[in-house]
């Protein structure tokens, strides 16, 4: 991937010179314009860097019940009240009809369970498992978590994974498995590794990736680590964890992750927090069409760090930034501005900081893409001493404290768009195929979008030329076919070809060749959503 640093960054213009090269597979998924892997040359576009909005200006779920709450009438002070997640998962499942939420109640205690019909308002049932709970662990002092279902599995959403990282510092990595992610069984453990560490699955790969606080690149500071096992569980998952703070000699003959990711001169410091250079606190990632999306945890800490925090009663701040992946391990950048900012402190609001995302990244809901994540307003009035005593500092103090999950939603494929104010083209690098149908997402409600099909030399194949096509016009669609007078593409498929693809005053946002003419892509489907039947666009 290459690099693009500015939040508008003008596409390299074009020339008529083509260069044979290999071509590129497009049949997994939506092509998506976040780099420009498979862009060739453009005229007259620019590349934008679009963000989510906020939705509803508040939480769709908060500390209500006794036991986010932590209410204890015979305990002289307060716990945090939490109803949150770091990161947790938040899932479709078609097979239940519903969203899965697994959560967090009071700061860093129990893992929890909630269904919701619409993504907005949950249900939490007595499980069984903790009687009149809905509570799915027995264990306690649980620092993060990650829920994924198992891609390789026949119905994924009877087999659920689930790695836990608990109580802080240096922590044990617990594997858990599911039939129904209600019942969990442990089945040994990972390797150790700093708190605040997360996994993912990568489908293009075939692995669980496990993101791995402490011993990654760079001078002090918060970054990650990797390590990547084909199997869930087992020898595989074992490490050795690098000397220092986050070791305890654990498996010394044992291969360790990785450095993997952090921070670096093109992150901005924050004056308002204290500028002081940012850090990488968490990342968690999910496929989402063609590509592996990610939203990075970015750490702008204050001068004290926790210490500060604490005196005041607030929240660390954390933004979440974008992050695309091609191969699993690079992970770019080009918009170094948060993607979802918190509020920061005197805002008053529900996500004045700590934002974090949710395992699964995001759901595809009414064709659009919402983001669940975490956030704390914090509590002022709450100053106990921060300490390391679980039961104590950690829960007591306010920096803690109203943990609530909001939602940020962005157009279907919307991450970056090439918009043309005028007359635009973008041709594509050689692509193979074995779908006919081209459809696109786009937005040209006062323009159009057109396209035509070059061999690989350049030239224009007979009947497929601008002039052929059946262009957009005047509209505003996340999927919308491209046809030819003469019929489709079925007669170039396995063959080499450029797209070009030419935009009047709109935005274009992603294209893709489909074997069905509703417009399946064969892509990966992030968390899911109600439109959908499984993990993939079939």
């Amino acid at each position: 991937m290459k690099r693009f640093e500015m939040i508008v960054a003008v596409v390299a213009l074009g020339g008529s010179c083509y260069v044979a090269s290999a071509a590129i597979d497009i049949d997994i998924g939506r092509q998506l314009f976040v780099d420009d892997f498979l862009v060739e040359s453009t005229q007259g576009v620019v590349r934008v860097y679009n963000h989510p909005t906020k939705a509803f200006d508040a939480p769709v779920m908060w500390a209500e019940t006794d036991l986010e709450r932590e209410v204890d009438p015979k305990r002289p002070y307060r716990f945090a009240p939490v109803a949150g997640a770091t990161s947790g998962g938040l899932w479709w499942d078609p097979v239940k009809k519903a969203f899965r939420l697994w959560y967090e109640a009071g700061w860093m205690k129990y893992l929890c369970y909630a269904e919701s019909k619409d993504g907005i308002a949950w249900e939490r049932k007595d499980l069984g498992i903790v009687k009149g709970t809905n509570r799915v662990l027995t264990d306690t002092l649980l620092d993060s978590w990650s829920v994924f279902p198992d891609y390789k599995a026949e119905n994924p959403y009877a087999n659920w994974r689930m790695m836990v990282s608990v109580a802080g510092g240096v922590t044990d990595n617990r594997l858990y498995t599911s039939s129904d992610g209600i019942a969990w069984t442990h089945i040994g453990n990972a390797g150790q590794s700093g708190d605040r560490s997360t996994m993912f699955y990568d489908p293009f790969r075939g692995k669980w990736v496990f993101s791995l606080r402490g011993g990654g690149p760079g001078k002090g500071g918060r970054n990650r680590s990797y390590w990547a096992s084909e199997t869930f569980g087992g020898e595989t998952c074992l490490w050795n964890f690098p000397a220092g703070r986050f070791s305890r000699g654990l498996h010394p003959d044992l291969p360790r992750p990785k450095p993997w990711l952090a921070t670096d001169e093109k992150d901005v410091p924050d004056p308002s927090v204290g500028g002081l250079q940012p850090q990488l606190y968490n990342m968690d990632a999910v496929a989402y069409e063609s590509i592996m999306v990610s939203l990075f945890e970015i750490l702008h800490p204050f001068k004290g760090d926790n210490g500060t925090c604490a005196s005041a009663g607030l929240p660390k701040i954390t933004d979440l930034h974008f992050a695309y992946s091609r191969d699993g391990w690079n992970f770019d950048r080009p918009d170094r501005t948060a993607a979802i900012a918190a509020s920061r402190w005197g805002s008053g609001k529900w996500d004045t900081g700590y934002l974090s995302p949710m395992g699964g990244i995001c759901v595809i809901k009414d064709e659009r893409l919402w983001f669940y994540y975490t956030a704390m307003r914090g509590d002022a009035t709450e100053t106990t001493p921060h300490s390391r005593d679980p039961e104590i500092g950690w829960r007591r103090n306010g920096m803690h404290f109203n943990a609530s999950i909001g939602v940020a939603t962005l157009r279907r494929d919307g991450f970056v768009g090439l918009v043309a104010d005028g007359r635009g083209e973008v041709t594509t690098k050689p692509v193979t195929f074995s779908g006919k149908h081209l459809f696109v997402n786009a937005e040209c409600r006062f323009g159009s979008l057109a396209a035509e099909v070059l061999d690989e030399k350049g030239d224009v194949l007979p009947g497929f030329a601008a002039t052929d096509c059946l262009p957009l016009v005047r509209t505003d669609s996340t999927k919308s076919e491209i046809r030819w007078k003469g019929g489709d593409l079925a007669a170039l498929a396995g063959k080499a070809v450029r797209f070009r693809f030419k935009l009047h005053c709109g935005t274009f946002y992603s294209f893709w060749v489909s074997r069905d003419p509703s417009g399946k892509s064969g892509g990966y489907l992030a968390a899911g959503g109600p439109a959908y039947t499984g993990l993939r666009d079939l």
